[in-house]
């Protein structure tokens, strides 16, 4: 070969060489670039490949939490309307809470001796004694009803046109439709101490059906002019009482206790028995008395009415 198309050919060689050497290969594949909001290169690696949407709960709404009613039991005074007697006075005892929850409350009447008014139940403590047992969960919320027996308690005897039609057919009617009295005779209890317990049996006894319980405290069944159509002494064991509960109760020094007694034991003898309870009790007839037994009297009174406010029904406006 011409020594000088060899020495072109080793310098094509050599130059080939150097090119080989210093050319840079491309990359196979290229990421792609993502841009942020503001323009800005970022790597792929810091770009989620998921956007996370938050799930919101719906929390619910739950209503405020009820506060307890504290509102204290209180006596109301008031008149009501009476053909037969003219404007007679009354106070009521009214429970904690009073109409609140819209149910109506089972009713005790408490009736005076012949020498007191309205105010002698009230007198002798029995709102406190009742407060203290409904808030202690001891006896039931109820109404307490503490008529005046004026004149025409201690002049008539019984029957039509009598104090008893004043309870029945006025007193009654009237508490019923002013308050939340339950108007039906398991709601309905009637009491009285002395001429009151005359009074309360006399009634209860000629109307068995209107009531679920009657109390005589040492009731003064001394009235010469009750005829047996009307003294308890009778209508006691002549009348079908039913299912009406009865309890009698007086001291053993008590100056009227003879016919109050007499009629336990012909209660007791009579074929068949009537059903009642019988306390001889210490004392005699004055309001210490009363007053030591007020626990005694609502314990017996309220046995048979529900704790439950639910139990009663709700009170029509």
């Amino acid at each position: 070969m011409n020594p000088s198309r060899r020495a072109i050919g080793l310098l094509l060689l050599v130059l080939g060489l150097i090119a080989c050497k210093t050319a840079v290969p491309l990359p196979t594949a290229v990421a792609p670039l993502t841009l942020t909001q503001d323009s800005t290169t970022v790597p792929p690696s810091a770009v989620p490949t998921e956007t996370a949407v938050p799930t919101l709960i719906p929390t619910a709404t739950l209503p405020p939490a009820a506060t307890p009613c504290a509102t204290p039991g209180r006596i109301e005074t008031g008149t009501y309307p009476s053909v037969t007697a003219g404007s007679m006075n009354y106070r009521i005892y009214l429970p904690p809470c009073y109409g609140v929850d819209g149910r109506n409350y089972p009713t005790l009447y408490l009736l005076g001796g012949n020498i007191h008014t309205e105010a002698i139940w009230d007198e002798l403590g029995v709102d406190e004694a009742a407060e203290a047992g409904i808030l202690a969960k001891q006896w039931p919320a109820m109404l307490i009803v503490l008529p005046d027996g004026g004149w025409i308690a201690n002049n008539s005897s019984g029957g039509p046109g009598s104090f008893e039609s004043v309870i029945m057919d006025e007193l009654m009617p009237y508490v019923e439709q002013t308050y939340c009295a339950w108007p039906a005779p398991a709601g309905r209890a009637i009491g009285g101490l002395s001429r009151g317990g005359y009074w309360a049996l006399e009634i209860a006894f000629r109307f068995p059906e209107a009531f679920a319980s009657v109390g005589g405290h040492s009731a003064a069944l001394i009235d010469q002019y009750a005829w047996p159509a009307v003294n308890p002494q009778y209508t006691g064991l002549s009348q079908d009482l039913g299912d009406l509960r009865i309890y009698l109760d007086i001291g053993a020094n008590d100056y009227v206790i003879n016919n109050i007694r007499q009629l336990h034991l012909d209660m007791e003898t009579a074929v068949p028995p009537v059903p009642h309870t019988w306390i001889l009790n210490e004392g005699r007839h004055e309001e210490a008395y009363w007053q030591a037994h007020i626990p005694d009297y609502l314990e017996w009174y309220t046995e048979p009415w529900p704790m439950d406010r639910a139990a009663y029904p709700l009170c029509e406006p």
